[in-house]
C-alpha cells in the first residue's frame, strides 16, 4: 500500500478496515456514525452542534455524534516516508484544538512502516494529541474504552 501509488488508496483501505468496527461500536453504545462527509453537512443534520468555521469546508473520515457530544475520528496508513506523515502530525495537532474548542474531542488513528522514520514526529503527536492509536490498539479495545468513556 505505497502511499505515493495511487493518491489516498491506503486511507480508503484503512477507512474500510475500520467501518465495521465503527459500526459495531455506534450500534454497541447508540450513537450516530457519519462516514466521509464535510463538517458543514452536520449542520444539517444535527444544527445545534457547533462547527468550526475554519473546518466547515474539510471533510472528515469519520464523526460519532450522541446528543450534543461529539468526535472526529481520523485514519491513515503511512508504508513509506516523506513529508505527508510530518504535515499530517502538525495538521491534526490543529484540528483536535480547533475541534476542543468547540466542545468536540478528536482520535487520530494511524499506522504503517511509514512512521519507523518518522519516529520524531509521531512522538510529537503523543505528546500533543489526546488520542492516537493504531489498528493494534483498536484491536485490543482501546478505541471502545475511549468512546465509552467519552458517551458514558
Amino acid at each position: 500500500m505505497d502511499t505515493n501509488a495511487r493518491k489516498n488508496r491506503s486511507g480508503k483501505a484503512m477507512e474500510m478496515l475500520l467501518a465495521p468496527e465503527m459500526q459495531r461500536l455506534s450500534k454497541k453504545y447508540k450513537f450516530n456514525v457519519l462516514q466521509q462527509k464535510n463538517f458543514k453537512n452536520i449542520e444539517k443534520i444535527h444544527p445545534n452542534i457547533k462547527i468550526p468555521n475554519e473546518l466547515k469546508d474539510r471533510k472528515f473520515d469519520f464523526v460519532f455524534i450522541k446528543n450534543k457530544k461529539c468526535v472526529n475520528i481520523e485514519v491513515n496508513y503511512y508504508a513509506g516516508s516523506g513529508s505527508k506523515p510530518q504535515e499530517i502530525v502538525d495538521s491534526y495537532i490543529n484540528r483536535m484544538h480547533e475541534l476542543k474548542d468547540a466542545g468536540w474531542e478528536f482520535i487520530w488513528i494511524t499506522d504503517g512502516d511509514g512512521w519507523l522514520t518518522g519516529k520524531n514526529q509521531i512522538h510529537k503527536a503523543f505528546e500533543k494529541q489526546d488520542y492516537v492509536l493504531n489498528i493494534n490498539f483498536v484491536r485490543k479495545g482501546v478505541l471502545e474504552a475511549i468512546i465509552k468513556n467519552i458517551f458514558i
